[in-house]
């Protein structure tokens, strides 16, 4: 599936997966809709990326700024064919520690409504072009981790409403697709982390192991989930297996996760 002359609405669209997403549906002649808070970044974006890009500078926390958003992406170009919902944040802090726990509310507001409010938006446009929603989710939707108490319950929300949502959609043409990956190396994730004072971690930011994943990498086997129209995507695709072995070994599951989070420097 080539994605030329397609409409492709992307949420956090100015830097990270959404960013290296962007630069190469451009190549690929693709006509992309970019949203996020920074509208410098945004601009940046956009003439790297080259070609027909809109650019639209708001924050998924406000329905008001995702409705404004699908309609004038609607309007300039005539419709849309997929939202990417990658707009995403993080944290990194044990519960017990944490001073300030509106975090927990921002980050449902970003991880979790930020989708709702775009996907609402865009669902008429979607059924008139058969087209589909992708979901930024991680595999703590799946299986929870130490010092993302509040990064991992919105990953949740997100996975029951999408699971729900597909009920309701099915027979119109819309296809749901779900993203799975492992932490991302050569975003900034980890920097825009809130800690237990609910801001962002900056160089407080711990670093990524060797088990990541790289942001191209990732972004491609995006690209080819949605050319192929599957429901679900792991990256990398062992990840599949996460939740199997979590019913069969809880405690090695556990085990293996600690160690894992403990190599975060």
């Amino acid at each position: 599936m080539s994605f030329a002359g397609q409409t492709i609405a992307i949420t956090g669209g100015s830097s990270g997966l959404g960013l290296q997403l962007a630069r190469n549906f451009a190549q690929q002649g693709a006509r992309l809709a970019l949203m996020a808070r920074d509208a410098d970044r945004l601009d940046s974006a956009a003439r790297e990326c080259g070609g027909d890009v809109f650019t639209f500078a708001g924050d998924v926390t406000k329905e008001e700024d995702c409705r404004a958003f699908i309609q004038q992406v609607v309007g300039e170009r005539g419709g849309l064919d997929h939202l990417i919902a990658n707009a995403g944040q993080s944290m990194w802090a044990r519960f017990e520690e944490v001073e300030d726990l509106s975090l927990y509310r921002r980050l449902l507001e970003v991880n979790y409504l930020g989708a709702v409010y775009c996907t609402h938006a865009a669902l008429s446009a979607l059924k008139q072009s058969r087209g589909q929603v992708v979901v930024i989710s991680s595999i703590q939707a799946k299986v929870g981790v130490p010092l993302h108490t509040g990064y991992g319950a919105s990953k949740h929300a997100l996975e029951g409403f999408i699971d729900a949502l597909r009920y309701e959609l099915d027979g119109t043409g819309v296809n749901l697709l779900k993203i799975y990956p492992h932490w991302i190396r050569g975003t900034e994730l980890r920097r825009h982390a809130l800690g237990p004072d609910a801001q962002p971690m900056g160089k407080r930011k711990r670093s990524h192991s060797d088990s990541g994943v790289d942001v191209d990498e990732c972004a491609g086997a995006i690209m080819n989930a949605m050319a192929r129209r599957r429901q679900t995507l792991y990256v990398p695709w062992t990840l599949r297996y996460v939740q199997f072995i979590k019913n069969l070994f809880p405690g090695f599951v556990r085990w293996s996760i600690r160690r894992k989070v403990g190599d975060q420097k």
